[in-house]
């Protein structure tokens, strides 16, 4: 099965020239000339890697950027004339992959592809990963990661939050908490769950875990 490259480009030459050149070296490929475009194929051909030139109509390479990170990791490869170190450095921070200068070498480009394919896919496969907005927990590594940030949680802060993630549409009890994070009986001790839950928000996000009244607590 063909790896699909999704390329996000406006310029018809530089868009033409690219997919060409992965289509000979097998790859399957599709080109949106437009930022609102872009997104819609983003959720259409499900792509496996995105090409993504900044400057687009109606809707920037950055913004397009921003929203596929609110519900996908997939790598994407930035390509742009703009050297400015700062600029790469933001685009870095809000989860691009990638970074290559206009003019470029497409034996370059394709080998940055290549690289970050691998290193997806090795992830993908060899890691049980969780996934809610601009949230991704590692389940293998006990990592947590906002917007591709580390962040840093105890031992039981993890497991909640997991717990969570793991039953999103699940009302979770401080007893069903309690009881299948500590593994142990429930003795209406509220201040450890409470400071626990206080904890998870402040590090992560403050409306991430909304409280159900008289009930306990559910991903939001």
């Amino acid at each position: 099965m063909k790896n699909r490259i999704l390329i996000i480009e406006d310029d018809n030459e530089i868009s033409n020239m690219i997919a060409d050149y992965l289509g000979k070296n097998g790859y399957e490929t599709h080109i949106a000339k437009d930022g609102i475009r872009g997104i819609k194929y983003v959720i259409e051909k499900k792509p496996d890697l995105i090409i993504l030139d900044i400057m687009l109509p109606y809707k920037s390479g950055d913004e397009i950027l921003r929203e596929v990170r609110e519900f996908s990791d997939i790598p994407i490869i930035v390509v742009s004339a703009k050297e400015n170190v700062q600029f790469k450095v933001d685009l870095f921070k809000i989860g691009v992959d990638d970074y290559v200068v206009k003019p470029f070498d497409l034996l370059e480009l394709l080998a940055r592809i290549e690289t970050n394919l691998r290193r997806y896919l090795k992830l993908t496969s060899q890691q049980t990963l969780y996934k809610h907005k601009n949230i991704t927990l590692n389940y293998d590594l006990k990592e947590v990661f906002v917007d591709n940030n580390v962040v840093k949680l105890t031992s039981k802060e993890f497991e909640i939050l997991y717990l969570f993630i793991k039953y999103p549409n699940k009302v979770f009890s401080k007893k069903n908490i309690y009881e299948t994070v500590w593994k142990d009986s429930y003795a209406y001790d509220d201040d450890t769950i409470n400071t626990h839950i206080s904890n998870i928000r402040k590090k992560i996000d403050s409306e991430l875990i909304e409280t159900v009244w008289k009930m306990g607590y559910k991903l939001k």
